[in-house]
């Protein structure tokens, strides 16, 4: 309706995103253009996503289960996806990104971006640094995002890295994708036991060179 609105008329300040109540007050037939209106679906994606993101995480879910995207009648599986999705909250524009974002998250086994796996795990370095890196994460008594921040930053400045060199692969490794919410929340919130999964089974296929 926000959108549809703005189609043929506009406010003196150009303002872009109403509430209901708002649009319905400010609406005045007078200010309606006479030129033919173009739609442009690149501002209604921009649009949508002010929506989402305003939208509470609950009643997003919500939305996708009503859309069959997403299935939470599983208790323990919709918590996860909740603490999913409010990582990349900010980055949701459709109810049918939700799947994608939270999937990895849920899925025992994940699928692996050939693009991805090139790029960060097929390098010199990715595999030494995925089998040093499980080794300590395996010490850690609480699988936070402080301790894995602490073990990473700490293991570049003794291996002489970038931290890319290590935040890259170990992404990769444990999600399958380039890119995501926070790597260090990303791992505490997939948990201990499917990181380290998740990284040995990598350093057992070709993926790891």
């Amino acid at each position: 309706m926000n959108y549809l609105a703005l189609l043929g008329w506009s406010t003196q300040d150009s303002q872009q995103l109403f509430e209901k109540d708002d649009l319905i007050a400010k609406f005045s037939i007078e200010k309606c253009s006479k030129a033919a209106a173009v739609f442009d679906l690149q501002k209604l994606l921009w649009m949508n996503g002010e929506y989402m993101r305003k939208a509470p995480v609950e009643k997003l879910l919500e939305l996708a289960a009503q859309n069959k995207l997403i299935d939470i009648s599983d208790e323990k599986k919709y918590n996860l996806m909740k603490s999913a999705l409010a990582l990349e909250h900010e980055k949701v524009k459709l109810l049918t990104d939700i799947p994608f974002k939270t999937e990895y998250f849920i899925k025992e086994e994940i699928t692996y971006d050939e693009k991805a796996v090139v790029k960060a795990l097929k390098t010199p370095t990715a595999k030494d640094v995925l089998s040093d890196l499980s080794k300590s994460f395996e010490n850690l008594e609480t699988f936070n995002h402080e301790g894995l921040e602490k073990i990473c930053r700490e293991y570049a400045t003794e291996k002489v890295l970038k931290t890319g060199q290590i935040f890259h692969p170990l992404r990769v490794a444990v999600s399958g994708r380039a890119e995501g919410p926070g790597l260090f929340e990303m791992l505490e919130l997939l948990g201990k036991e499917k990181v380290l999964k998740r990284i040995k089974y990598v350093l057992s296929t070709q993926y790891a060179s």
